[in-house]
């Protein structure tokens, strides 16, 4: 009996450590659960106070006669260190979502919402914008890199909502005419 407990102390004290790592690199969470907090994600940026911001991008969730829902615009160019509003108003009869990731992380996230779709998100990288409202988003963009924003409610991705975020350096001046 003794030789039993013993074996049984040494199995539960190999599984703790095993635990604690994943704990602390974030694995076995939500995908979704603040990813751009946890270590060995792309970074992406962090969300904002919301007191002060560089930018306004107004976007459009549009769906189509031919059964395609889309963001407008789909392609963003973005300085790295602004602070960005997004103002996304649904023009559409279904509810969206806008969500922002890495490619990563958003195909981490997709295949999550598949498998819970009555999820909804409360995250300071996304947010629900139900049919005929307006939802904002505001987010400061650090790092430069490529990311994409999308409505992962199951269906829309493949219908079509999806985008990318391009983030550079610098910007080229607007040109005049």
């Amino acid at each position: 009996m003794k030789r039993f407990i013993r074996t049984c102390a040494f199995i539960v004290s190999l599984a703790f450590p095993a635990i604690s790592v994943d704990a602390a690199n974030g694995k076995g969470q939500v995908p979704h659960t603040r990813a751009f907090e946890m270590p060995g994600h792309e970074p992406i940026g962090k969300p904002s106070d919301g007191s002060l911001f560089d930018r306004t991008v107004e976007m459009t969730i549009k769906e189509t006669a031919s059964g395609y829902m889309i963001f407008e615009p789909d392609a963003i160019h973005i300085e790295s260190g602004t602070v960005v509003r997004f103002v996304i108003s649904n023009l559409g009869a279904l509810d969206h979502e806008f969500f922002l990731g890495s490619f990563s992380e958003v195909a981490e996230h997709k295949q999550w919402m598949r498998d819970h779709p009555d999820m909804r998100h409360d995250d300071p990288n996304a947010v629900t914008v139900q049919s005929g409202q307006s939802a904002e988003l505001i987010w400061e963009f650090t790092d430069i890199l490529n990311l994409e924003f999308v409505c992962l409610l199951p269906g829309h991705r493949e219908a079509g909502m999806w985008g990318v975020i391009m983030v550079h350096d610098h910007l080229a001046p607007k040109s005049e005419g």
